[in-house]
């Protein structure tokens, strides 16, 4: 399906949840969804807003398939159950989370499959214990997330969950890097076969090829601004594709405007990782008010850490990086670029877990 079809399907950016939640006819054909839902985007901020606001944690089970799978950068985990247990202990540590849908940028990849690209701005108080954190804080978090699901009659059958975490643990008052290196001491113990999903991971960034990208897409020149990035340290030319006052927001607080900064986080990440492979997973965009359009990158990075940055001494090691960059496009040039991923993932990685 062309990515400007389907007004009907409204773009949760600007309106008041409210309105988002408001019950009313179907907007769009969704065959073997539940009746509630009007549209892709109403499936996807309703069934979350049920799940983690109203805490109608079975949901877990009639909207995840038994065999679907969610891929994080700290490893897959497979089925609804494990989700549904998953979320009763995020849920138990923060039992006031609030869910905010920033967008929701999708596509209709086959007749019935869906792919949605969720951000979600999320509000919760640290009330429980947990594991390498330690005690409840009592302090207030607050971090982005998105989300990517492939989604077939009502059901989530696979998943792609980015988060910014560290930004997550600083706020509770907890070392990223010390809970990176406790993590990489379990890693590192009991059967290594389990880490195996990292080698086929880093295998796929290096040598499968991009997702196809039809002409006049969107999310076209975004993907080879990226490509051009990471592979030929061209960023200057990257960079032409921001607005001169493009707001910026990375994962670990870094937040700042224009093309200097967006180009000084790539920096970042390029001077850390040499040998980079980039690779374009997933692509979708939508119309946004007035006049605007949303793009939605998914995108891996694999790299040996040889150079100096926000990761401490080169570890030597090959590491692995998921992305998911969120675009705001006003007449073809980027405004706002927010981009996440999970750096303790990262730091776990170069402390020495998740496999060799």
């Amino acid at each position: 399906m062309p990515w400007d079809q389907d007004p009907e399907v409204l773009s949760p950016v600007g309106r008041p949840m409210r309105e988002q939640l408001a019950v009313g006819p179907r907007r769009q054909p969704l065959d073997g969804f539940e009746p509630v839902y009007r549209d892709i985007v109403d499936y996807i901020v309703r069934c979350t807003h049920r799940i983690w606001e109203e805490k109608n944690v079975g949901l877990c089970r009639t909207h995840y398939s038994d065999d679907c799978v969610m891929h994080t950068m700290a490893g897959p985990s497979v089925g609804a159950e494990v989700v549904t247990q998953n979320t009763v202990g995020s849920l138990a540590g923060y039992a006031d989370r609030v869910v905010l849908a920033e967008d929701v940028i999708w596509s209709e990849d086959a007749p019935g499959v869906y792919y949605s690209s969720h951000r979600i701005s999320s509000r919760s108080t640290h009330f429980g214990d947990e594991p390498l954190i330690g005690h409840a804080t009592m302090r207030e978090t607050g971090v982005t997330t998105i989300a990517d699901c492939k989604v077939i009659a009502n059901r989530i059958v696979e998943e792609w969950l980015v988060r910014d975490n560290t930004t997550a643990l600083w706020q509770v008052g907890a070392d990223p890097r010390a809970v990176a290196v406790a993590a990489a001491a379990a890693d590192r113990e009991g059967d290594q076969s389990r880490h195996a999903w990292r080698t086929d991971a880093i295998a796929a960034t290096r040598g499968e090829a991009d997702v196809t990208i039809e002409d006049g897409h969107p999310a076209a020149p975004l993907a080879a601004m990226l490509r051009t990035a990471f592979a030929d340290d061209l960023y200057g030319d990257a960079a032409a594709h921001l607005s001169p006052s493009a707001e910026v927001r990375w994962p670990s607080r870094r937040h700042g405007f224009g093309r200097g900064f967006w180009v000084g986080c790539l920096m970042q990440l390029a001077n850390c990782l040499h040998d980079r492979s980039f690779r374009c997973e997933h692509v979708a965009a939508r119309p946004l008010p007035h006049g605007d359009v949303g793009v939605a990158i998914r995108w891996s990075l694999a790299g040996m850490h040889k150079g100096t940055g926000p990761w401490g001494d080169p570890s030597g090691r090959e590491l692995w990086l998921l992305a998911v960059s969120h675009y705001r496009l006003r007449k073809g040039l980027i405004i706002e670029d927010t981009t996440v991923f999970d750096e303790v993932s990262v730091l776990r990685q170069i402390a020495g877990g998740l496999g060799a």
